[in-house]
């Protein structure tokens, strides 16, 4: 039975035929330029000074010298005396002098290494070079990673290529920031067809690096191995950690003390200890670089109005070298030259476009910000109202996702601080008289009701949320834990004063 044959047969019967028709359709389509203008309005002013410069190195006709460097440039032109004859010839003379000494120098250092090989076949082997090696790799000051410093104890630790496999495998793969084992013997043992106890082995050896409290499975696993380094002779220590750490967790010393026959001030001596122990051991090695905030905006307060201009480091400092394009235009060219030219002078004129509308944007879309949040700029955070994007893109007539980009990663240093433009919209939340309340002034509350309670007696969350309440905000308990988490402040059990 030829199947293929059948429905061959069966479509014609229906008299159905292939046929190619053209439907109108309209379709949605960024242009290279707008999608540049898009890019640009969404990039931070780090990222724009970056994306600037690559495009000064790529295009001939784009200068750039922003207004710091103008500024700079100007004091030194008015401020350097002229150097005279006699400068010059002392100049000289003293970089003839430098120079001299540094021949000296690099002579020395290839004498020294004739004389060590003579001494020394085996460079490896020379305790001078070696002493000399290792004073240049301790005066490299560099961030290590937590996973290269493990990988270079184990190097140093481990010969076994088996052992060394296995522990490359734990620190890369199971070992996280914190500086927790996260993995499963069983599972790695399995993926590197070896036994369990081949690989507790090796972890038992990454136990033994640095930092100390490297390579636990828990807390209480991590603190009790910095507690054998640190405090070998408070075995006390150890145990009302393993027994007692629910009670300990609630600060609940009396009955710790009356567990483990001591007195509550030894059990408290005893906590203060505990306090000097890195939970974390890992998160040294792991730390981010620091990131480096340029405020876009500079919110200043003029009359009875607030005012957002932006930030002058902040201005692009670009410009087309309108004499060059026309030096070069007047010369014969090429229809491939003209077309370079051309092309690369329209390049130009498009960005300074695009760069001066994403500095309309975002001053228009600032000032927006600021004019709603009016009470913020005199009294600070607690007055903050409730701001969402389709607000400003309205005042603005721009679209929601255009404000979206232009508040993405952009700062405002305002008379209250530097804060980044997202922080200004927040949800609202009822309060009496029918009033809204902006997340961010709750939270404001929340935090000045903590800093006010008694220490014995902290608050509860239901009993901030009651407070609140008192004060006409309609919140939820668990919308006080989430602020309060936000705000990173402890629970109650764990603000409590001993």
């Amino acid at each position: 039975m030829r199947i293929g044959c059948t429905f061959v047969g069966y479509f014609k019967m229906l008299n159905i035929t292939p046929q190619i028709q053209q439907r109108p359709e309209l379709r949605l389509t960024l242009s290279p330029q707008m999608q540049q203008s898009l890019a640009i309005l969404q990039m931070s002013s780090l990222e724009l000074d970056q994306y600037i410069d690559e495009q000064v190195e790529t295009n001939p006709f784009l200068d750039r010298s922003s207004p710091r460097e103008i500024i700079l440039s100007e004091a030194l032109d008015n401020f350097t005396p002229p150097a005279t004859a006699e400068d010059e010839a002392n100049e000289a003379a003293y970089e003839n002098a430098v120079q001299a000494k540094v021949d000296e120098n690099i002579s020395q250092i290839h004498q020294d290494s004739a004389d060590s090989f003579r001494d020394y076949s085996d460079f490896s082997r020379n305790p001078d070079l070696e002493a000399r090696y290792q004073y240049y790799q301790d005066s490299i000051t560099r961030e290590e990673s937590l996973s290269a410093y493990l990988l270079r104890q184990l190097s140093l630790t481990c010969s076994d290529p088996q052992q060394l496999a296995i522990g490359e495998r734990i620190i890369i793969g199971d070992i996280n920031p914190d500086g927790m084992f996260t993995g499963s013997v069983q599972e790695i043992a399995e993926e590197l067809k070896t036994t369990p106890a081949a690989v507790s082995a090796v972890l038992e050896i990454i136990k033994k690096f640095e930092p100390t409290g490297i390579g636990a499975a828990t807390l209480i696993e991590c603190l009790t191995m910095q507690i054998e380094a640190e405090y070998p002779k408070e075995p006390e220590l150890i145990t009302m950690l393993t027994e007692h750490w629910d009670k300990l967790l609630n600060r609940k010393f009396s009955p710790i003390a009356e567990a483990m026959g001591i007195s509550e001030e030894r059990v408290k001596e005893l906590n203060r200890l505990l306090a000097t122990l890195n939970p974390f051991p890992g998160r040294e090695y792991s730390q981010e670089q620091p990131v480096y905030i340029y405020p876009e905006i500079t919110v200043e307060k003029i009359g009875d109005d607030f005012i957002a201009m932006l930030t002058a480091d902040n201005l692009s400092g670009l410009s087309i070298d309108e004499a060059y394009i026309r030096d070069i235009r007047s010369k014969k060219q090429s229809q491939d030259d003209k077309r370079y030219v051309d092309a690369h002078v329209d390049a130009a004129q498009l960005l300074l476009r695009n760069i001066e509308r994403r500095e309309d944007t975002i001053k228009k879309v600032a000032q927006a910000i600021v004019d709603e949040q009016k009470a913020f700029m005199e009294k600070g955070p607690s007055s903050m109202k409730p701001l969402t994007l389709e607000q400003i893109a309205v005042k603005v007539d721009v679209h929601e996702s255009t404000v979206s980009r232009a508040i993405s990663g952009k700062y405002m240093q305002t008379p209250q601080g530097v804060f980044e433009m997202k922080y200004f919209f927040s949800s609202a939340l009822s309060a009496a008289g029918g009033e809204e309340l902006s997340s961010t002034a709750v939270c404001e509350q929340i935090k000045k009701i903590i800093e006010e309670e008694d220490k014995k007696r902290p608050l509860s969350d239901q009993k901030i949320t009651d407070k609140l309440n008192e004060l006409g905000v309609s919140i939820a308990r668990r919308t006080v834990t989430k602020y309060r988490e936000q705000l990173n402040i402890l629970p109650a059990r764990l603000r409590r004063d001993i």
